[in-house]
């Protein structure tokens, strides 16, 4: 089973998140706030952290920076409401894995839908591409 964690500090929000992806078959734990996410990321291995940028104590994108330092190839998903593209831009840069909105106007399936698409893993047809791929400018 894929573990989640959701760092994000408006209550109603991680809990209406974590109560979608359970119903998927996914586990799902929440930090309240970055440092409780830090803290958490410190413990314990993720295969997708959900991240909210936003926050009272750290900001998503310090977690963001602590995230890579402590887990490199976690998949990381912006889920805020914070709309400033450089802001965004710096943060691809740090090494998100994918962005959604989560205002009035955010549908929660298709964050599931690509939560769920992230955690897939690789078919035979994708797995022979990315091999083929490496093997291309190899000699011998």
């Amino acid at each position: 089973m894929n573990r989640i964690l959701i760092i994000e500090d408006e209550d109603m929000t991680a809990k209406t998140v974590k109560k979608a992806l359970e119903l998927n078959g996914m586990a799902a734990e929440i930090a309240e706030d970055g440092q409780r996410g830090i803290q958490m990321i410190k413990e314990k291995d993720y295969d997708l952290i959900l991240l909210d940028l936003k926050m009272p104590k750290v900001s998503g994108e310090n977690v963001l920076r602590v995230i890579r330092e402590v887990q490199p190839y976690v998949f990381v998903i912006v889920y805020t409401n914070f709309r400033e593209f450089t802001d965004i831009k710096a943060l691809v840069n740090i090494g998100i894995d994918g962005y959604v909105n989560k205002g009035a106007d955010a549908d929660l399936q298709s964050l599931v839908d690509m939560i769920k698409e992230k955690l897939q893993p690789f078919s035979m047809e994708q797995a022979q591409k990315i091999i083929e791929t490496a093997d291309i400018g190899r000699e011998g």
